[in-house]
């Protein structure tokens, strides 16, 4: 009875459970063990539909079905299958008579899971007699026809929170329209690239192919002017997946999405190609397409393959993914669009000239990127709101995190029966901690020291920069960070290996000079000081040939160089040779010159950024000193000497 008065208390949760049990009617009478997909509309409020399909699958069923009791697991793709939860999978698949899945696309569904599934059901929006027997039995009121079609045409997210039993339908449905009204118009909504933040260099290069297709429709080029075929490659949620989507879209294009994991699934060796050629042909039948393939690097480097049985199965699938691709390239109006997490692990003839040739890196959303990205969830919520708090405290978050952060506040609103707030979204936030006046100077000294020497070492600094004065709780937190500007050549010899790890290293160098002790600061994480410090010394000693021997004993990539660091107790003495000289280089050079490192701390802490054009103004004392000696010169010919 308590489940049942959760169900009739919201008009949202009815009309989602009269969707699920039309839906899956006939697997409720089915009985027996049971896997589900059920993609629920795009503007619904997941969490009615979790609710609802909860009663649904866990109670007797009316109808004369299987009730599954307690051993039922709905769950909510994609919030379930998290990094951290990769045990749920295996565990939801074979612990549980009924999984259901929510989703909204079975791309959030694991490729792991999708074998498994015995149906996909997609849920229906609801009908006008359903939102009548909403309101008789949820808001204790009379709802007209008229009312029910105006309602039923509404996005259900407004329909299950507006729906009071406080007021009249007439009065709900003025404030629905009321909403719609400051919402951004659909066609401005459009998964387009147009419409999409922080895609960085992928964007600009969408809408150059968009342009391109459009030329080649109209015979102004020909298809050997377009690129056929390119690598996208970044962080997990950066929204590799949605790019393939909006491309589609903005090009005029069908789009086949396909996956190296879901085409392994569908069995043995054979099976799993003869899946990976029905999509390439459907790519060609329906050109001009694109053809996207996700964790294109499941295929691996052959280069790499050890074990001869795996071997033989791995080359055979990386040679019908190179067949696959040539035969799109000698098939006008196919593009094939990679994607992965790890580019250095990809067979090389993948990526060479005429197959996945031009490869794009999608980065983490900087500031207005993330912006963009919150304002599109909010679907012109919010428009006139600041939102200058939630951006500064999402630092480093994806494109998928900040689509939960939005949902989650919505969520919120829902619940307290308003429309969301900018409070809501804060109040979503993980929790923030004050930094100790200590531990900011520490930082600002820290950056201070790899300003002086960005400068000493003649580096195109661009700036440097410190947090304000409150973090999120919790985990590794970065407190500064200076940004070094890219030349368009660079030569790479003994000198420049040397300057880059004294750069990387002059921050806790000037940590112990001026305070006397060094933090944790850094290292810890991968990207940090010492990170990057240990991988430049490597690279000097292993793959340069420019240490203390010739020989090449790994290539430059940071896999496998780090593998040789922990098997190798000889370059692991080497590399720590180099990181000890090159700290007391940067300790030196910072004790050259205290006042430089003081002024830039001083500046960092009162204005929390140092720009270029400041850093020569601080330190035009340097120009007159910027070596010290001949260890300034070349440190590594000393330490041979």
């Amino acid at each position: 009875m308590r489940d049942r008065a959760n169900i009739i208390r919201s008009a949202g949760r009815l009309l989602a459970y009269c969707a699920t049990i039309r839906g899956c009617r006939p697997y409720l009478r089915r009985g027996g063990t049971l896997a589900l997909v059920l993609i629920v509309p795009d503007d619904a409020d997941v969490e009615d539909y979790r609710h609802a399909t909860n009663f649904a699958f866990s109670k007797p069923d009316r109808f004369g079905g299987f009730d599954f009791g307690d051993n039922a697991k709905i769950v909510v793709a994609p919030d379930h299958w998290r990094k951290e939860r990769k045990e749920a999978t295996q565990d939801d698949l074979l612990k549980h008579d009924c999984l259901v899945i929510l989703a909204k696309d079975v791309a959030e569904v694991p490729n792991a899971v999708m074998a498994a599934i015995d149906d996909v059901v997609k849920l229906d929006r609801p009908q006008v007699r359903h939102l009548m027997a909403a309101s008789r039995v949820c808001l204790k009121r009379r709802m007209s026809v008229v009312q029910a079609e105006e309602l039923a045409a509404m996005p259900l997210d407004l329909v299950g929170s507006m729906l009071w039993r406080t007021r009249p339908v007439s009065q709900s449905l003025d404030c629905m329209r009321e909403v719609l009204k400051n919402r951004t118009p659909v066609k401005d909504r459009e998964l387009r690239i147009e419409n999409l933040h922080g895609l960085g260099e992928a964007g600009s290069w969408a809408l150059d192919l968009a342009q391109d297709l459009n030329d080649w429709r109209e015979g102004k080029i020909g298809w050997e002017d377009i690129d056929k075929g390119i690598l996208i490659s970044g962080p997990t949620g950066t929204g590799k997946t949605t790019l393939a989507k909006a491309l589609a879209a903005s090009c005029g294009v069908h789009l086949v999405l396909g996956s190296l994991a879901r085409w392994q699934a569908h069995g043995h060796l054979g099976e799993y190609l003869r899946a990976m050629r029905a999509a390439f042909d459907e790519a060609r039948k329906n050109a001009p397409s694109i053809i996207f393939i996700d964790e294109v690097d499941a295929a691996g480097d052959r280069e790499k393959f050890s074990n001869e049985y795996n071997s033989q199965y791995h080359n055979k699938e990386v040679a019908a993914l190179l067949e696959c691709i040539d035969g799109a390239e000698r098939r006008e109006g196919v593009i094939v669009v990679g994607a992965c997490n790890y580019p250095e692990r990809l067979d090389a003839a993948l990526v060479r000239p005429g197959r996945l040739d031009r490869h794009i890196r999608i980065l983490l959303p900087d500031g207005p990127a993330r912006e963009g990205i919150i304002r599109w969830h909010l679907a012109g919520a919010l428009q006139n709101d600041d939102l200058s708090v939630t951006v500064g405290r999402t630092e480093g978050w994806s494109g998928a995190a900040l689509e939960q952060l939005v949902r989650d506040a919505r969520r919120s609103a829902r619940r307290a029966r308003r429309m969301v707030s900018v409070s809501d979204l804060e109040a979503t936030l993980p929790p923030t901690v004050s930094i100790p006046d200590a531990m900011l100077r520490r930082a600002a000294v820290h950056e201070a020291g790899h300003v002086v020497a960005a400068v000493a070492l003649e580096k195109p600094f661009e700036f440097a920069e410190i947090r304000a004065k409150e973090i999120p709780a919790g985990g590794h937190q970065s407190l500064g960070v200076v940004r070094i500007g890219k030349t368009p050549i660079a030569e790479i010899t003994v000198q420049s290996l040397l300057d880059e790890i004294c750069f990387l290293l002059a921050g806790i160098a000037a940590e112990e000079a001026i305070l006397g002790n060094r933090s944790i600061g850094a290292g810890g994480t991968r990207g940090s000081d010492l990170h990057l410090a240990t991988l430049a010394a490597l690279r000097l000693e292993a793959s340069y040939g420019l240490g203390d021997g010739l020989a090449f004993l790994a290539g430059d990539g940071e896999p496998e160089l780090l593998r040789l660091l922990h098997t190798s107790q000889a370059i692991r003495e080497r590399v720590e040779i180099v990181l000890a000289e090159q700290m007391v280089r940067a300790r030196s050079l910072v004790e050259d010159h205290p006042g430089a490192v003081e002024h830039a701390a001083e500046e960092l802490l009162e204005g929390k950024r140092i720009t270029g054009g400041d850093a020569c103004i601080f330190f035009a004392s340097l120009q007159q000193r910027r070596k010290r000696g001949p260890e300034l010169v070349d440190s590594n010919a000393a330490r041979r000497g």
